[in-house]
């Protein structure tokens, strides 16, 4: 699935000191940080006070058939999928459906045994300590093509750490989460979401999908990353690249949107539409492990439940990555809002959002 956690790059952003950027500034930034990172197609969203301000798509969809990106483009949003399943899975949580602490082998009885002590809380936020579907963080390589088959192979292997324990990114909490939601809703996972949340909030567009699948107006996918040969590494350069996620992962992945639709979530989540300001609270606090201590991943960056936070004192950050080419990130105590969504693989797109965040909000922009 490729999740990246990156730093925000700070140094420039003390050179803008304009609170309310102008459109052209975004532009200039935006334009100038593709040139420099050579990301082929973007798309940027920026929403403060429930107002869109900017919504703007840059470069090409396609490189080889030079087709421009749009507003109506579909991006992959890779692992940034598991913000919009911790959504569904709070909304079931404030239902009665389960609660967070609850052990998932109450609510799926056919998992092992020795999985009795994982709870839903641990899934959500990575600390689960159960064996990855995923072969390597590095790649969408999985131990198997069907969940059946997934599910008998993790049976098998141990624990990497006592639930609760350590964090380490986990693919398969999320393919239970995706299991979760459909024993007590009645609905497989991608109809679910699409019932409960896209088509009632007019998200067209958004759709799952891997490469496999056909996905009309979606950009392609191209990297950055060196490529390693017989003859050992490549030249720095633009590559295609495919992500290869099979079905039973897309909870964790394999989401495809636009800025359009992604604008529609954000406000639906500011009004409340979505989850209640406690179970909000609850998503967005990092999470504990059994000795107390509260996890980073670094400096002030934390894990909550699906959401990355940003502990910055004053001005709180919580949002996603996904596959290092997107990033959503909700500023809460700036009541703004802004996405990066790229074609680009190694875009580093954290980068980009608080680059954007800074032309709003100067104070964004420093670590």
């Amino acid at each position: 699935m490729n999740f990246k956690l990156r730093l925000p790059c700070v140094a420039v952003f003390g050179l803008f000191a304009c609170a309310l950027a102008r459109g052209d500034e975004v532009d200039d930034y935006v334009r100038a940080e593709m040139s420099k990172r050579h990301i082929p197609g973007a798309a940027v969203l920026v929403v403060r006070d429930g107002r869109v301000l900017k919504r703007e798509a840059y470069g090409l969809a396609n490189v080889e058939l030079n087709v421009p990106a749009g507003e109506e483009t579909l991006f992959q949003v890779a692992s940034l999928t598991k913000a919009f399943t911790a959504v569904a899975v709070l909304s079931l949580a404030e239902e009665g459906k389960f609660s967070l602490d609850e052990r998932v082998r109450r609510i799926l009885p056919q998992l092992p045994a020795s999985w009795g002590a994982v709870t839903v809380r641990q899934l959500l936020s990575h600390t689960s300590g159960l064996p990855d579907v995923s072969v390597s963080e590095a790649t969408d390589e999985v131990i198997a093509e069907t969940r059946p088959e997934a599910l008998r192979k993790l049976a098998r292997m141990p624990f990497k750490s006592r639930p609760g324990a350590k964090w380490s990114y986990n693919e398969t909490g999320y393919v239970l989460l995706g299991m979760i939601i459909e024993r007590v809703s009645g609905f497989g996972f991608e109809e679910f979401m699409a019932r409960r949340f896209f088509r009632p909030l007019g998200m067209t567009r958004t759709v799952f999908g891997d490469d496999r699948a056909v996905v009309p107006g979606r950009a392609s996918m191209y990297t950055r990353y060196v490529r390693q040969t017989d003859d050992g590494p490549t030249p720095d350069g633009l590559w295609t690249h495919r992500n290869l996620y099979p079905a039973y992962t897309y909870m964790g992945a394999g989401l495809n949107t636009t800025v359009v639709d992604l604008a529609k979530w954000d406000a639906a989540l500011s009004e409340g539409r979505l989850l209640k300001p406690a179970s909000l609270a609850e998503m967005w606090r990092p999470v504990r492990l059994n000795d107390g201590k509260v996890f980073r991943l670094e400096k002030t960056l934390g894990y909550g439940l699906g959401w990355e936070i940003y502990e910055r004192p004053g001005h709180r950050a919580v949002g996603h990555s996904g596959s290092d080419a997107v990033s959503y990130m909700r500023f809460p105590d700036d009541r703004l809002s802004v996405a990066v969504l790229t074609n680009c693989q190694g875009a580093d797109p954290d980068s980009l959002v608080f680059g954007v965040a800074a032309l709003y909000v100067p104070a964004l922009g420093r670590d």
